[in-house]
């Protein structure tokens, strides 16, 4: 099992823009994300919302983590797909597909407000796609502490 964390920055002030993507890029290795958390660091707007939809092609992050050995939970190998978690802003957006995957959720526009999701059985995430989490309003998400577990020995 892996586990990963990474700082968010504050988001662009617009509709759907991209907080975080959770990136196979591997060509043939699947992912199976277990679960993911989102806490704000700042206070946001009211009624902060955000959706996840599967990325199918790959955005221009503000920053992007590549996780390694380290974040193995043996410290056994570094993750074989190659993930990466690219983060907000984005200058350009990920390519998303039409449908939502839950969660949808609102935040509180409070600092420390947030949410631990967990897929039942893992989500999985083939290669060259993503896992997309975006704001619904046009207003700036704060910065945000996310954090993943995931599973590439299944």
């Amino acid at each position: 099992m892996y586990l990963g964390r990474a700082r968010n920055a504050a988001t662009a002030a617009t509709a759907d823009h991209c907080l975080f993507d959770f990136w196979n890029p591997h060509a043939t290795h699947r992912i199976k994300l277990l679960s993911f958390a989102i806490f704000k660091t700042g206070a946001g707007a009211a009624a902060d919302s955000i959706r996840c939809r599967r990325a199918t092609a790959r955005g221009t992050p503000g920053s992007t983590v590549t996780p390694d050995i380290d974040n193995h939970s043996e410290r056994a190998i570094a993750p074989p797909s190659g993930v990466l978690l690219d983060l907000a802003a984005f200058t350009t957006q990920p390519t998303l597909d039409a449908s939502d995957i839950a969660p949808g959720w609102v935040a509180s526009a409070f600092a420390a407000s947030g949410l631990r999701w967990h897929y039942p059985g893992g989500f999985v995430v083939p290669p060259g796609t993503g896992l997309a989490c975006i704001q619904v309003a046009a207003t700036a998400w704060p910065a945000s502490e996310i954090s993943f577990d995931w599973l590439e020995d299944w």
